[in-house]
């Protein structure tokens, strides 16, 4: 330790402790005095600059404190040693390994704790403990889904609001399967920065008007989903959820998961083929027909549209939807994007003008006039003030 002039420290033990403090510890035996003691050297190991003789020193004299028979002074340790970056590996599992009170802080803040370490930990503790594993700054995947698995409503909703936890997609299914009716799992789900668009669609129908409000605004799913969400209804706001699966495995797999569930209906998916979705028309039909995703694309873009009837048929829909889906479709191979800003916005509103007018110039039109009310307030939305100023 470097030595400074420090009038209290005559005497000193070179442990950052008085003559007085050694005086006082050998005649007070309390827990308070040895609390106090097991203080001042964390606070000096922390702060002095010390030789590696007397770090080893310090640390052998806290290895003992880290045993001593009173809660409140293994506690005060646990406390004071959390955030040491170089806490000795065999000091934090002991105090780890104790009862909650004294290994909340390590567990919480510990980064000397290996996924490992952690894992045992999950496996052996109670409810407290896990709680504060679930609050770490980093929670490993394998930790997650341990902790998921649980079991414990409050330890699931801690890990699943934890932005730092490394949740899988299958964890998140597991937790809001686990728990459908809680609403501190669906808002720590709801919080999430990354969030599948399965497990939107699935909050979609569970959550409070609150939690749609925040979901809607997510900025990990469309910016224009909040006015679905809130004020229209469940299968409008799925709707919505298309234009945060951008990638084909993630619409695939929201359009088994509506078929599994019921809610993959014949509205929505003229709806989603108007409004240019045309990935999940295909996947929609294929779920349906339980066919190959490929197989369905060939059948859905036949230049003889003898495909997509036989198509509609195999998935027991109606043929009249032909006329619509086919006038989409066509639509769609005709529209791209311009590239600027807002592109995927004005590409609806075209590709709705463009139907809209398409079908009702024909007979066998087969939209009804929820469908058009919804796909003219759609434009509304698209080309209102705040799309434009964005």
């Amino acid at each position: 330790m470097a030595k400074t002039a420090d009038p209290k420290n005559k005497g000193g033990t070179g442990h950052g402790l008085s003559s007085e403090d050694v005086a006082r510890l050998a005649v007070d035996r309390s827990g308070e005095s040895r609390q106090a003691t097991v203080e001042k050297l964390v606070a000096t190991y922390s702060e002095s600059d010390m030789s590696p003789s007397e770090r080893e020193s310090v640390m052998a004299l806290l290895q003992m404190f880290a045993r001593d028979a009173e809660q409140r002074v293994r506690a005060a340790l646990a406390a004071s040693v959390k955030a040491l970056p170089d806490l000795p590996h065999d000091l934090a599992m002991i105090l780890a390994s104790d009862e909650a009170e004294v290994a909340g802080p390590i567990l919480e803040h510990a980064s000397v704790l290996t996924e490992a370490d952690l894992l045992g930990l999950v496996r052996d503790s109670d409810t407290a403990k896990l709680l504060s594993i679930a609050k770490r700054e980093h929670v490993p995947g394998s930790v997650a889904d341990a902790l998921v698995d649980s079991g414990n409503e409050t330890v699931v909703a801690t890990v699943v609001a934890n932005p730092g936890a490394d949740l899988s997609d299958r964890a998140m299914e597991r937790a809001l399967a686990a728990f459908p009716h809680s609403e501190q799992v669906k808002e720590g789900l709801v919080g999430r920065s990354v969030l599948p668009v399965t497990i939107a669609e699935r909050l979609v129908t569970l959550v409070s008007e609150r939690l749609r409000e925040r979901l809607g605004t997510h900025h990990a799913l469309s910016p224009d989903m909040a006015t679905d969400l809130v004020l229209e209804s469940r299968e409008r706001a799925t709707m919505s959820l298309l234009r945060g699966a951008r990638s084909g495995t993630a619409v695939e797999a929201l359009a088994k998961q509506l078929h599994k569930n019921g809610r993959l209906t014949e509205s929505l998916i003229l709806r989603a083929a108007i409004l240019g979705d045309i990935d999940f028309l295909e996947a929609s039909l294929a779920a349906i027909a339980g066919i190959p995703r490929e197989n369905a694309r060939l059948l859905v873009h036949d230049a003889g549209r003898r495909g997509l009837a036989s198509l509609l048929k195999k998935a027991d829909m109606p043929e009249r939807l032909a006329v619509v889906l086919q006038t989409a479709i066509h639509v769609a191979d005709e529209t791209e994007f311009d590239g600027l800003d807002r592109d995927r916005e004005r590409y609806a509103v075209r590709m709705i003008e463009r139907v809209l007018t398409a079908v009702d110039e024909n007979p066998d039109n087969v939209l009804d006039q929820d469908d058009v009310d919804y796909l003219v307030r759609k434009i509304d939305q698209l080309q209102g003030p705040q799309a434009i100023a964005c």
